[in-house]
């Protein structure tokens, strides 16, 4: 037998509303999927390679985020990548002195697959959307000649794909900075572009004051100090995101020494938005906020109502 009074259509949806709220404000576990490798090599005088590590094409099982090559205090390359206190931190230098004249080199490599949210980790809750800043810091010194550098960041969010990439490059050309930071919307397909160098108020080259870039050699001795600081906001699911980063520095040496010296490192933070939250020890996931006990309150009371309403139901059909 069939009620003689079903629940009023606007207290159902009052209620689905309800529990959907509570539901969709949940925080979503995770569990993340990363990679890290890192290779280190001197070019021996003698011939042959001083190496550690593993290349892109090398045994997997042997990858690891830290590799040293380290001949001598004037000749050695090393790396290593990593999270330190939540952030995403790498760091490089590669040296070079006679009689070592050949190819000095150190890359790094770090990729996080996603985070992927099964029934057991979720359950039934639905990350609420979240937005946050990304800031990308990085300086160190090289030496005028034939120091190299390139470092290439990507970051995959919610309908959005962001993309850095920074360079020093010299020997072919005259010294000079590389980059841009690019954004692309993955609904629309429109981007936008900024390139690290613009047209000043004259039409000149200047540095864009996007970047915060210092590039200066004071003291005239051809060392070079650089830095860079770039920030944008983003926004995310809590189980979407994807990270790439590589960098790599190499030199030659010669009889005054050569070196690209970044050990200092560089650092991807993340700030979540007020009441969201960061989630993962290895790589990373911005959930949103979890819910606050006045929405606790406001579910048990919307589970309260379920039973009574059902207790309801039963005395009318019995």
């Amino acid at each position: 037998m069939t009620s003689k009074h079903p629940v009023p259509f606007r207290i159902r949806a009052s209620l689905a509303a309800l529990l959907g709220t509570a539901c969709l404000s949940g925080a979503a576990q995770a569990v993340p999927n990363d990679t890290f490798r890192s290779w280190s090599y001197v070019s021996l005088p003698g011939g042959g390679l001083l190496s550690d590590g593993q290349p892109w094409n090398g045994d997997t099982a042997l990858w690891s985020g830290a590799s040293s090559a380290w001949l001598d205090a004037d000749s050695h390359a090393r790396s290593q990548i990593g999270f330190e206190n939540g952030q995403l931190a790498a760091k490089i230098e590669v040296s070079a002195r006679s009689p070592v004249n050949g190819h000095v080199y150190s890359e790094l490599f770090y990729r996080d697959q996603g985070f992927v949210c099964d029934a057991d980790a979720c359950g039934m809750a639905v990350p609420s959307a979240a937005s946050f800043t990304v800031n990308l810091h990085q300086d160190g010194q090289f030496t005028a000649g034939s120091a190299n550098f390139s470092v290439s960041y990507a970051l995959w969010s919610a309908g959005a794909f962001h993309s850095f990439h920074f360079a020093v490059q010299q020997g072919e050309g005259p010294l000079a900075p590389y980059g841009a930071f690019s954004t692309e919307n993955l609904v629309t397909g429109q981007s936008t572009l900024e390139p690290l160098m613009i047209a000043g108020p004259s039409g000149q080259p200047v540095f864009n004051p996007l970047f915060n870039l210092v590039w200066e050699d004071d003291d005239q001795d051809g060392v070079y100090n650089f830095a860079y600081d770039l920030s944008f906001t983003t926004a995310t699911q809590g189980v979407d995101l994807r990270e790439d980063l590589f960098m790599s520095a190499y030199v030659y040496g010669t009889p005054d020494g050569q070196f690209f010296d970044s050990f200092n490192s560089f650092h991807s933070t993340w700030t979540p938005e007020a009441g969201a939250a960061l989630y993962g020890s290895g790589g990373r996931a911005v959930v949103g906020p979890v819910p606050e006990p006045d929405v606790w309150t406001l579910m048990a009371a919307g589970l309260g109502m379920v039973a009574a309403l059902g207790r309801v139901r039963r005395r009318e059909v019995d």
